[in-house]
């Protein structure tokens, strides 16, 4: 746990208006992946096939480590015309189509299983891998009560000071943050098959900051 410094103070018709900040750093509780699967073809039919049963592939290597399946979401599937430009001249040489899997992963300790054995079953890109924590809410609402002390021990502290009576009771209170939790690492992998892939998924900060104002006599 973590809070900072920064503060804003202003004293001025029996009035003390502070800011507190706190944040938490917490463990992630969940994973979310895109893999893709991307198939080549001159005929726009085979190569749909084609990823269309690499894909079913994938998705039954997501299930066979515990994916269940209403986590696993197809996020986009595109179809792009391939062309070949040569000496001012433009060639059709085929299709491309992508297909990418939104994955939800309650067990982040599987994550770098679940990569090598998508890949293994025929994905051959792991786009984006995004650690989160479920209900940020908890946690964001401890980092706002912390935020409010540090602000009244600073309202305190000046009231004193200034020889003034703090009124315990605010006059108004601002929240200037919002109950989000901001992943501590977003990466984005290209995998060869034969490839181990560790992951790390390190923390989450969750910040809270807010504007207090109390009275003074």
């Amino acid at each position: 746990m973590h809070s900072y410094p920064y503060y804003r103070t202003n004293q001025s018709n029996g009035l003390i208006t502070v800011s507190g900040e706190h944040t938490l750093y917490v463990d992630p509780d969940q994973a979310i992946l895109s893999i893709g699967i991307v198939t080549n073809d001159k005929e726009l039919e085979v190569a749909q096939n084609e990823n269309q049963k690499l894909s079913n592939s994938v998705v039954q290597s997501l299930l066979n480590n515990g994916v269940r399946r209403q986590d696993i979401q197809t996020s986009s599937y595109q179809v792009f015309p391939q062309y070949q430009f040569e000496d001012g001249k433009q060639t059709f040489t085929g299709y491309e189509v992508r297909q990418v899997f939104k994955v939800t992963v309650k067990s982040i300790e599987k994550v770098g299983k679940m990569i090598d054995d998508a890949i293994k079953s025929g994905a051959n890109r792991v786009e984006n891998i995004q650690f989160v924590q479920s209900d940020p809410i908890e946690s964001y609402q401890q980092a706002l009560a912390l935020a409010y002390q540090e602000a009244y021990q600073k309202a305190l502290t000046l009231s004193r000071q200034s020889n003034q009576q703090l009124n315990p009771q605010p006059k108004s209170i601002t929240e200037q943050s919002r109950p989000a939790a901001v992943p501590f690492m977003n990466a984005a992998y290209l995998k060869a098959a034969d490839e181990s892939t560790a992951v790390q998924p390190g923390q989450i900060a969750v910040t809270a900051i807010i504007t207090v104002e109390f009275r003074t006599h």
